[in-house]
């Protein structure tokens, strides 16, 4: 939009609108190790946040929105969208019992904020009629929110929805009640409607494991199309899982796939590399949720070779392009594989080379 500041560099990005309901807020430390760059930790924290929630809806609706984010920002952008999916409809349908003190403000907040993201990434799916009805959601909530004085959330969502608007060449009117409008900051929703763009509706691609196997070339290999039916998400379905940890680990299918993203990603280059890189942080995933369920205790001797020699690729990748907080996460994650697997790491010839590669990551 004319006159308003291009995202793309970090000092132009503080002037951009981004209110955040969850700023600082407890339970939400996996976006503070995200804004780090390490991403590995920072999905593996999101999914055992949604694991101890599960007795408490709101610590649920929490995690689920903070998991939305951590995935769109190094994982799968269909697994972001059912997250937010989620977050919503668990705010929403315990919205009553959320009363009016603060927290009631924070919630209907980051419903708000979950309803807008998920708008962006149904739209740029092709989605309009879910990205239609996730606006008319965040809509209900943000002028209820503004009618009580707080009119960040629908200043922001009505910055994102103009961003769909412009795209799609849909009518202006609807957008939020004329009351509303008048008491929003017009550059506020501009400068949210560029970020929109920049950020999600025209960040490139791959977004989701099916399009990251495909960009690799590799998906109609056995092994992708093992991957791709256990882990591809439909993030326009409700019964689609949102979290790794419901979708499983899939201990099989792993080997094959993580030799394939570790021969790959050190040869090549440009949007088949960040394909490598997205189906690799996936493989990692189910690797952590097996670690976590207790999968590997008996077997890690026998993934030890492959999850670490992901890694090592994941992290030597991130150290030529650059991306250091993310070598030292990948660095991280293999020395304690390598740890966990001794005795046989210092044994077979495969684990000292680990061994060797793990000391030119960073810590």
């Amino acid at each position: 939009m004319p006159g308003t500041p291009s995202p793309e560099s970090s000092s132009a990005r503080s002037a951009v609108f981004t209110y955040d309901p969850l700023d600082g807020r407890p339970g939400t430390e996996p976006l503070a190790t995200l804004r780090k760059g390490a991403l590995l930790s920072a999905v593996d924290q999101a999914n055992d946040a949604v694991d101890a929630a599960h007795g408490d809806w709101y610590a649920l609706a929490r995690s689920a929105a903070v998991l939305g984010r951590t995935q769109y920002g190094s994982g799968d952008a269909e697994l972001a969208v059912a997250a937010y999916d989620q977050a919503v409809r668990l705010y929403n349908d315990n919205s009553r019992a959320m009363g009016r003190g603060e927290d009631a403000i924070t919630g209907l907040a980051t419903l708000v904020d979950c309803a807008g993201r998920a708008m962006l990434l149904h739209h740029r799916q092709a989605r309009r009629r879910l990205a239609d009805s996730a606006f008319d959601v965040g809509r209900l909530f943000a002028e209820f929110l503004a009618g009580n004085g707080v009119t960040d959330p629908a200043s922001q969502l009505l910055g994102r929805r103009a961003a769909v608007v412009q795209r799609t060449g849909q009518p202006r009117s609807g957008l939020l009640d004329p009351g509303i409008l008048s008491q929003l900051d017009p550059q506020d929703t501009l400068r949210e409607a560029t970020w929109a763009v920049t950020e999600y509706l025209d960040a490139p691609g791959p977004h989701t494991l099916a399009e990251a196997l495909h960009a690799t070339g590799a998906e109609q290999q056995l092994w992708a199309t093992n991957l791709a039916e256990a882990l591809t998400v439909d993030g326009g379905r409700k019964t689609d899982c949102w979290s790794p940890t419901l979708r499983g680990s899939h201990l099989g299918l792993l080997p094959a796939a993580a030799r394939a993203v570790t021969r790959a990603l050190a040869d090549t280059t440009g949007t088949a590399a960040d394909g490598w890189r997205l189906t690799g942080r996936e493989i990692h995933m189910c690797y952590s949720v097996a670690s976590g369920r207790g999968e590997l205790r008996f077997a890690l001797k026998d993934h030890a070779e492959y999850w670490g020699g992901l890694l090592l690729a994941l992290g030597k990748d991130a150290l030529r392009n650059g991306h250091t907080a993310l070598a030292s996460d990948c660095g991280d994650w293999l020395r304690g594989v390598l740890t966990q697997a001794a005795p046989h790491t210092l044994i077979a010839p495969w684990g000292q080379e680990l061994h060797a590669g793990s000391q030119h990551l960073p810590s």
